[in-house]
């Protein structure tokens, strides 16, 4: 950062113990602003073959998640820019980004996907969420929906894992 005056802006793999500190470090060292996350390659193994195949692994809306709840948590304790990547295909998808506290939501695989329909179908979906929500602008909801301002902020929290599998019920004929 030192050596230009350009804003620098990490994009973070989720292999983080203490995200946080780290992001806190990272500003503290003139971030501009954080990604979350990177996707790396993963290779896979053809068990028909018995080679190491290269995909193409394109991201679903289920991974949008983990970069969610991040931004959440992260919302409020930094003054960076925070980027959501991954996972984003819908409106719906950059919705939740956005509540959880993003600057900005990143598409790639819809837009591999579907070509620039699904941006334009995705800033629709925004539009008409937002009018139906009665919302002036995007900065209007932009993290109402953070961990700081989360009706239940434990919700982010590590332990609503408990809640999750005590809520879980298994499909019909399978018991344990």
């Amino acid at each position: 950062k030192s050596a230009g005056d350009i804003p620098v802006c990490l994009k973070l793999p989720p292999f983080f113990s203490a995200l946080p500190h780290f992001v806190a470090r990272a500003a503290a060292a003139g971030a501009a602003g954080v990604a979350l996350f990177n996707r790396f390659y993963q290779p896979d193994i053809d068990l028909a073959t018995l080679r190491v195949e290269h995909r193409t692994q394109l991201s679903t809306s289920a991974d949008a998640l983990l970069s969610m709840r991040w931004i959440a948590i992260l919302r409020g304790g930094t003054e960076l820019t925070l980027a959501a990547t991954g996972g984003v295909h819908t409106a719906g998808d950059a919705l939740k980004m956005l509540l959880a506290g993003a600057d900005v939501v990143h598409m790639a695989s819809a837009l591999l996907l579907r070509g620039p329909d699904a941006l334009r179908e995705t800033l629709a979906g925004i539009e008409r969420w937002l009018e139906e929500g009665e919302y002036a602008s995007v900065a209007q909801m932009k993290g109402s929906l953070s961990q700081r301002h989360a009706p239940d902020p434990a919700a982010y929290a590590r332990a609503a894992y408990l809640d999750v599998l005590d809520s879980f019920a298994p499909p019909p004929g399978v018991r344990y």
